[in-house]
């Protein structure tokens, strides 16, 4: 699978001569930038580590050092793409905005995630991995999942929003903010969402949730 033709490529920040420790934090996000620009380009199957050393600028000695194996690479990817999730889902959450206003943010964050073409073909990987590889698509997927789910299952449950299953209250969030929309943009690539379509999709969610969760008074 190739990627949508006007995918950016990032140029890496590695520079020649000596490399650096692969300790560094700079180094392991600057290699990660150049191999999701090479997944995206050439597919999984079509990226060799060759390409990605000689982008990144670096050895293949030292990016095995780093990821042992080609799957490890995507893995590592694929987690960073989630981290910058989490982030920002962790700082929502610690926001102290009201209930709504939090939901809503999530519900924007999570559905703009998705439909970004970078981590949509990504994510279209992954899928078509599932076959050769599928306790690392399988161990990826959980550990989303779960960490995600985690996440708003705690806040919801400090809200008193939902329960008394309150994880089951968050897949339900989740559910409704994204709908069909992951499987009609995996089935076509061409689908497109505007930013006032999101707005509208997410604020929908966010009431129809509310209304069957209510919303605690707040205290003055």
């Amino acid at each position: 699978m190739t990627a949508p033709a006007k995918s950016r490529i990032v140029r890496s920040t590695i520079g020649r001569g000596r490399p650096p420790l692969v300790e560094s934090e700079n180094y392991r996000r600057a290699i990660l930038e150049v191999t999701a620009a090479v997944f995206l380009e050439k597919g999984y199957q079509k990226a060799s580590t060759n390409l990605i050393a000689r982008r990144a600028r670096t050895s293949k000695q030292t990016l095995y050092a780093l990821y042992p194996t080609k799957a490890e690479l995507f893995v590592a990817v694929i987690t960073a793409h989630m981290e910058q999730l989490f982030t920002r889902h962790e700082y929502f959450i610690a926001s102290g905005e009201p209930p709504r206003k939090v939901l809503t943010d999530i519900g924007r964050m999570v559905l703009g995630m998705f439909r970004s073409p970078e981590f949509l073909t990504l994510y279209r990987i992954m899928v078509a991995e599932v076959k050769d590889f599928p306790e690392v698509c399988r161990q990826l997927w959980r550990e989303c999942r779960d960490r995600g789910y985690g996440l708003l299952t705690e806040y919801l449950k400090s809200c008193r929003i939902g329960g008394p299953n309150y994880r089951k209250s968050a897949e339900q969030f989740i559910s409704l903010v994204l709908g069909d929309f992951v499987l009609n943009a995996m089935l076509d690539p061409e689908l497109k969402l505007s930013n006032r379509a999101v707005g509208e999709r997410v604020r929908e969610s966010v009431a129809i949730f509310l209304h069957l969760h209510k919303e605690p008074a707040r205290r003055r």
